[in-house]
């Protein structure tokens, strides 16, 4: 089975060409795979507040400290921001980890450095629950408004989609926001909510190495305007978060949609993967 979207090191054609890209959360259950997948067309550095032993160019910081974000960015053109506060890990502590702390703020420090370094192109990962409050109705679409309540981390999510709107509005910085739901693998065993069948809402699910397609695509793709919010699921008939907008403008297609994984019953009211 491939291990990623990218076949060939060199760009197809009206693509950029190789990036230097920064990848934030890149020990994470997401952030590895997509740092390995854009590692096979880009040259990747990772950071994270836990060592990342699966690349070569890594760095362990802290989002809470501007001056270690501003040195990690040194020679890249692209960031690929993953990086959220989820949970305590033992031996790493940051100076705030909340998401108020770690990731609005750590957000707003990244976008301060990326314009103090000139980068112009930044991806940054929301979530699709920030409009739950929506989801009486069936099919929704990027100019959903959020509605995230009070709760930290769909709090938190809208206010970083708030920031990043706002320093594409002001600066010449472009930024996509991809959203999605619960996150599946085809490639390992033992994870909570590994496939779609054990996340409470299967139409929302993705599998990681599509999410490294659609970043790769966002950091390479011309874009209609500065900031731009994109849907990123799997695609089935009757989808309930269209990924029209992405695969019209991104060129999005996901590749993993197994079906043998929606046919082997059960079904769990865990939280959702991201």
């Amino acid at each position: 089975m491939a291990t990623g979207f990218f076949p060939a090191k060199t760009s197809p054609p009206g693509e950029r060409p190789k990036l230097n890209v920064l990848v934030t959360g890149a020990a994470g259950y997401i952030g590895r795979i997509v740092a390995r997948d854009l590692s096979e067309h880009h040259t990747v550095r990772g950071v994270d507040m836990r060592p990342m032993s699966d690349l070569k160019d890594h760095r362990v910081i802290d989002l809470n400290d501007y001056d270690e974000i501003y040195d990690a960015l040194e020679g890249i053109d692209a960031i690929a921001h993953l990086a959220w506060p989820m949970r305590p890990y033992e031996g790493f502590a940051p100076a705030d980890g909340s998401e108020m702390g770690a990731g609005v703020r750590g957000l707003f420090h990244l976008l301060q450095a990326t314009l103090a370094r000139g980068i112009e192109r930044v991806v940054f990962q929301s979530t699709i629950n920030i409009t739950a409050p929506s989801w009486d109705n069936w099919r929704l679409a990027e100019g959903e408004s959020p509605r995230p309540g009070i709760h930290g981390y769909t709090l938190g999510k809208t206010l970083a989609e708030e920031v990043c709107q706002s320093f594409a509005r002001q600066h010449a910085v472009t930024i996509a926001v991809i959203r999605f739901g619960g996150v599946f693998t085809l490639e390992e065993e033992g994870f909570e909510n590994a496939a779609p069948d054990q996340h409470y809402i299967p139409s929302s699910c993705v599998e990681r190495r599509d999410i490294a397609q659609a970043y790769h695509l966002a950091l390479t793709q011309p874009l209609p305007s500065r900031y731009e919010v994109f849907h990123i699921f799997h695609d089935r008939p009757g989808e309930r978060f269209p990924i029209n907008k992405a695969r019209d403008i991104l060129g999005f297609k996901p590749r993993y949609n197994e079906e043998q994984l929606w046919r082997r019953g059960g079904t769990s009211s865990r939280n959702p993967g991201t």
